[in-house]
């Protein structure tokens, strides 16, 4: 029964992937003392699974998990160069959407405040409406609901930054953000690290992209395709898991079978921006038949001022049978008609 468990909280696993008030002054202060400011960004991830299935070809195994957050960014440049991200505000509540217990038969909702006074009660309807919709082969079994609030608390002078520096490395990560249950200290008996997650899922980003050897400036003219650099994702993934659920964490240890790498191209999308795309097939085995589907990359930058206008990626864990889900993270420059909702 406890190998069952392990699946059960594995399939979670590849689902990879207060109103929190005004910018602390000191962030305030950096972007004002950094340099010129530039454009708002909204940086968000996605992790959504699930897996049916029977245990000992009696008992029914149906869950779904599904979790996200995102966070709004005023980006400014740096004396050396690099662009700092500095929290600016929540666009919508963060929360976690999850089945309980083995046959999938009570669906809960761990929720945080939104901007606006009732703004979660309505999300959440919405949620609920999309999952219904969206997912009736868990929603037809779910007789029970169970919504879990929470306020968010400051655990540091600084909510949320980091910076990029000229190359594309994301650094010097800071996240002061903790969502506290409405009745603590009571307890809810799920992990709700949606922040911490976002925050690690960042460092994803961390890999060359551009072409040329390591150690060297990328070249400025482009192949017609070109490999990134070697990946293996065991280390983020096994983290990941210990932030999503306990048990996980303390039975299953993650070991991708082998390395792979993303294929990359370049394409002009206009007259000022510059599109950079990766995409790999690898089916890399992870752990009991689960295994890397497809991993994407894509950015959007303006080669004149090198600006970011987005950063994106998406990666599929499944097993051969369709267990499993996928994890996405996305960093995108605000439209002015988005920065003014």
């Amino acid at each position: 029964m406890r190998w069952s468990r392990l699946v059960f909280f594995f399939c979670i696993l590849c689902a990879a992937l207060l109103p929190a008030g005004k910018v602390p002054d000191k962030d305030l202060a950096d972007s004002r003392n950094g340099g010129a400011a530039l454009p708002a960004y909204r940086l968000e991830f996605a992790i959504r699974g699930g897996a049916i299935s029977r245990v000992l070809l009696l008992f029914p195994l149906r869950i779904f998990y599904e979790a996200s957050a995102a966070v709004d960014l005023r980006a400014f440049r740096r004396e050396d160069g690099s662009t700092g991200f500095a929290y600016a505000g929540l666009p919508r509540p963060a929360y976690v959407l999850r089945t309980m217990g083995f046959g999938g038969k009570t669906l809960a909702l761990l929720v945080t405040d939104g901007d606006e006074p009732g703004g979660a009660e309505v999300f959440s309807g919405e949620l609920l409406a999309r999952w219904r919709q969206q997912a009736p082969e868990f929603s037809v079994r779910a007789a029970r609901f169970k919504k879990f609030p929470h306020r968010l608390q400051a655990t540091g002078p600084q909510l949320f930054s980091f910076r990029r520096d000229v190359s594309g490395a994301y650094l010097d990560i800071v996240m002061g953000l903790e969502p506290v249950y409405r009745h603590h200290p009571a307890r809810t008996g799920s992990y709700f690290n949606v922040f911490p997650m976002l925050a690690h899922m960042l460092t994803l980003f961390n890999q060359r992209f551009m072409p040329g050897t390591d150690g060297q400036e990328p070249s400025t003219a482009f192949p017609s395709e070109w490999s990134g650099e070697e990946l293996d994702l065991s280390a983020d993934l096994n983290h990941m898991a210990g932030l999503m659920e306990k048990i996980v964490r303390a039975h299953v240890t993650v070991n991708q079978k082998y390395p792979f790498r993303l294929r990359f191209h370049a394409a002009a999308v206009g007259d000022d921006e510059l599109e950079i795309c990766g995409e790999a097939f690898p089916d890399v085995p992870l752990w009991k038949g689960f295994m890397i589907r497809e991993m994407f990359r894509r950015l959007r930058l303006r080669p004149a001022d090198g600006e970011l206008l987005s950063d994106e990626i998406w990666l599929g864990l499944r097993s051969k049978n369709g267990q499993g889900g996928f994890g996405r993270l996305r960093l995108e420059r605000i439209l002015p008609k988005e920065d003014d909702r």
